[in-house]
């Protein structure tokens, strides 16, 4: 079966991945030219995940990564000293477009290395020295209140000695622990579509749900598309899709899966939205490490009569492992 990548909308999301493994050296940098400025940014600007275990053992990962493009061999040469803030007004600007709740971790939840200094990183680049990379150590998941979103939210605010400041500066970074529901599973069970036949589901396919929230995960190819997408079939092709990908919320206290909705928006673009199929178990089973799970593709673009269910979905899940 090969791969036909014909998707009908790429949208960026945060790429969600885990480094539990300590900073590696970087590698060195090129030979510097003379052209332009020298730049201090933050190596994953925008957005990054760091998804931990619900233990309660220290849990390390790679927090972020301060380069220094220098523009030539004097100014890298040349020692540098950097801040690098917690800013409560980048995150309460993504908050507010967002409409999110994102919080700032309390600092008695972690450590770093090397430590911040009240609410800033006061970097000091030595001569030939490009990168600073920081790394994080959550000390007790369990402590942390699964109710809250919380966020470590960076900017780089002060360089001197000759550098600029590159329009990579901010990086939030989302801290999460990973639910019950995370991890690798085995997808079988069947899929309907009224509005193409001729598609059908790709059975057995590995998937992963990904935490997203005290009691949702995110439905994530890891094999085809490598993206937030389902796998489907199209004759001898795989395919999939476009703007659509479900997120399954559960009832903690009963294992219920109480709502699927479309990753991509409800409805997306398209007008494709997610619904879940009351008919259904929508049952996680803690014993077997079982989901299964009846949900809805709706899109009004193509199913113009009510209730517009153009794909019917009956999954059964089976966790495999850790993802």
């Amino acid at each position: 079966m090969k791969l036909t990548i014909n998707r009908l909308y790429t949208l960026g999301l945060l790429a969600i991945g885990l480094s539990f493994a300590a900073c590696s050296k970087p590698d060195s940098p090129a030979a510097a030219g003379t052209a332009g400025g020298t730049y201090i940014k933050l190596l994953e600007s925008g957005e990054k995940v760091l998804a931990f275990d619900a233990v309660g053992t220290p849990q390390s990962a790679g927090l972020l990564d301060v380069r220094k493009d220098a523009n030539s061999e004097t100014m890298l040469n040349t020692p540098m000293n950097v801040v690098v803030s917690l800013d409560q007004a980048y995150l309460d600007a993504y908050n507010t477009e967002n409409e999110t709740e994102y919080e700032i971790l309390p600092a008695e939840f972690y450590t770093t290395s090397p430590a911040i200094s009240g609410d800033k990183y006061n970097l000091s680049f030595a001569a030939g020295e490009f990168a600073k990379p920081i790394t994080f150590t959550l000390t007790d998941a369990t402590l942390l209140d699964f109710s809250k979103q919380y966020a470590l939210p960076f900017t780089i605010t002060s360089v001197d000695a000759g550098g600029n400041i590159s329009s990579s500066k901010t990086l939030l970074v989302k801290v999460l622990v990973k639910n019950i529901w995370d991890g690798a599973y085995e997808v079988t069970g069947s899929m309907n579509d009224v509005g193409n036949p001729g598609l059908g589901g790709l059975f057995p396919m590995e998937y992963h749900l990904i935490t997203s929230g005290a009691n949702t995960v995110d439905g994530y190819d890891p094999v085809y598309w490598v993206d937030y997408f389902i796998p489907i079939t199209s004759g001898a092709d795989v395919t999939g899709y476009g703007a659509f990908s479900p997120v399954f919320e559960f009832d903690p206290e009963t294992n219920k899966v109480v709502s699927v909705i479309n990753i991509y928006g409800q409805p997306a673009g398209n007008t494709r939205s997610a619904e879940l199929d009351p008919s259904g178990e929508n049952y996680y089973d803690p014993e077997t490490q079982t989901i299964k799970v009846k949900f809805f593709m709706k899109q009004p673009s193509v199913i113009t009569t009510p209730p517009h269910i153009r794909v019917s979905f009956d999954w059964t899940m089976k966790r495999t492992g850790d993802r």
